[in-house]
């Protein structure tokens, strides 16, 4: 984050000897990119880094151009918007094959399929932002998004990628609750709890799903 900011203030000093276009705001963009070892359309592999390319971004949307302000906003909200909608993607991730109904399921995984889909909502939500945006700026300034490695070709893939997201979730969700309701997976709980731990019959008998899906996850050492 410090080595971002102090990036960023060397390029105030150098903006002061050289005109402040959307080139020059492009080869600051450009610059943060390449210190993640990424281009417009990859991303860092892990969230801390998302965080702080996020922090960098913006920092960066701080910077005053003398001309070419409009498309170089344009360029910088598009890219948190794809950092954004990256991170909740990986957050979906966390219970790997657990968190979705693709290679099978039990019911005592509902939770995990149910935090997952909503991670992946919220990715292809942001992603969805993302392509109206970039669908936006291609259409108002061409030759600017052209000059970003932007275009609508972009946008196409990334519709089709988040879309994708979007209705492998909805898939996972109306699957597990159709035969996985609260009340079955409570009940599997609670046979669960009986056999494998001290708890009272009273407390089993009148806990609630959310909270013996709680209990469950820390029975398993799931964070």
């Amino acid at each position: 984050m410090k080595k971002i900011i102090l990036m960023v203030l060397v390029a105030f000093i150098a903006g002061c000897v050289q005109s402040k276009d959307f080139g020059y705001g492009i080869k600051l963009v450009n610059s943060i990119n390449s210190d993640y070892n990424t281009t417009m359309e990859s991303y860092p592999k892990s969230i801390p880094q998302i965080k702080s390319m996020l922090n960098g971004f913006s920092e960066l949307k701080k910077l005053q151009l003398e001309s070419g302000q409009e498309a170089f906003n344009y360029v910088v909200d598009y890219r948190i918007l794809n950092l954004e909608a990256e991170k909740f993607y990986i957050e979906g991730q966390k219970y790997g094959q657990a968190g979705t109904t693709k290679q099978g399921f039990g019911c005592k995984s509902r939770p995990l399929i149910i935090e997952s889909v909503g991670y992946r909502n919220k990715s292809a939500l942001k992603g969805f932002e993302a392509v109206d945006l970039l669908r936006e700026f291609a259409g108002r300034h061409p030759e600017d998004a052209s000059m970003a490695g932007l275009s609508e070709k972009n946008a196409l893939f990334l519709n089709a990628t988040f879309y994708q997201i979007q209705a492998d979730a909805r898939r996972d969700s109306n699957i597990i609750n159709n035969f996985c309701p609260k009340n079955v997976t409570l009940e599997l709980y609670q046979e669960e709890f009986r056999k494998k731990t001290n708890f009272s019959e009273d407390f089993i008998s009148s806990i609630s799903y959310e909270e013996a899906a709680e209990a469950w996850k820390k029975l398993r050492g799931i964070q």
